[in-house]
């Protein structure tokens, strides 16, 4: 059944507010924009709600977007005047962006280098769509545009059968699941991705959390009214947190932890 859940922001959801711009947390499960679907809820509706609550004229302008499944910082414009810059600052690539990703890797795929903690690495593979009815995009794709991703391995927690990544990735590009497509490219998808996962292993199928476990975790630019270099940030999940524990507590009971 499609998800019709109505996301009313509250004070706690807003990361930064001023009279030009607005950051969100925007929750897992909920589109950045509207879809087929017209009952489904969406964060740029919600933000106009939530503005237009107080000014019923208030602008809303949405200049990238995050998938449903993930999490995090979404930046949207107050007004046209911070529309140029932001527009522009987007399509340049000059605003960073840094997501968590918790991954499921298997050491036999000859993905062992990159699940090294603090190992340091850039994905650099075109993307493009794969053929069929739901939208797919994959490294092997058609008409495949370039995209780059720069990765490094916060914690590496290898278990029985399988290794738990935490990784910290910063997209160059902005090609649709650029970070979801690039990490299952390397054997390591992430974790609760109906899309690009792979099957569970048997070992974290009981505390696996009920969500896809990339969050964006900070967004970097300059206010494109002001030019102060910003930097806004939204702290991971609980969910993620509670995982990692759960994992590496596993870890020392199998023996393999430290």
């Amino acid at each position: 059944m499609p998800d019709y859940t109505r996301w009313n922001i509250q004070s706690s959801d807003i990361l930064f507010e001023d009279e030009w711009i607005i950051a969100i947390d925007k929750p897992q499960g909920i589109p950045s924009q509207g879809t087929l679907d017209p009952k489904r809820d969406h964060a740029f509706a919600a933000v106009q709600r939530y503005l237009r609550a107080q000014n019923p004229d208030a602008y809303v302008g949405l200049h990238h977007r995050l998938d449903a499944l993930t999490s995090g910082v979404l930046l949207l414009s107050k007004s046209t005047q911070a529309n140029v810059s932001l527009s522009e600052q987007f399509q340049k690539h000059t605003i960073q962006k840094t997501y968590c990703a918790i991954c499921q890797g298997i050491v036999s795929a000859g993905n062992s280098k990159y699940l090294q903690e603090n190992a340091s690495f850039m994905i650099d593979a075109p993307i493009g769509e794969l053929p069929g009815k739901i939208q797919r995009f994959g490294v092997d794709g058609k008409k495949r545009k370039p995209a780059k991703t720069e990765v490094v391995c916060e914690k590496s927690i290898p278990l029985r059968d399988c290794v738990v990544g935490v990784f910290r990735c910063s997209p160059l590009t902005g090609r649709t699941h650029q970070i979801r497509v690039h990490l299952a490219s390397l054997g390591m998808g992430i974790i609760g991705d109906p899309l690009y996962g792979e099957s569970l292993a048997r070992l974290l199928k009981p505390i696996v959390p009920n969500r896809m476990m990339l969050h964006a975790e900070s967004l970097s630019f300059e206010h494109p009214v002001t030019h102060e270099a910003m930097t806004i940030t939204s702290e991971r999940p609980p969910a993620f947190v509670d995982f990692v524990r759960k994992c590496e507590k596993m870890a020392r009971a199998l023996g393999i932890g430290n």
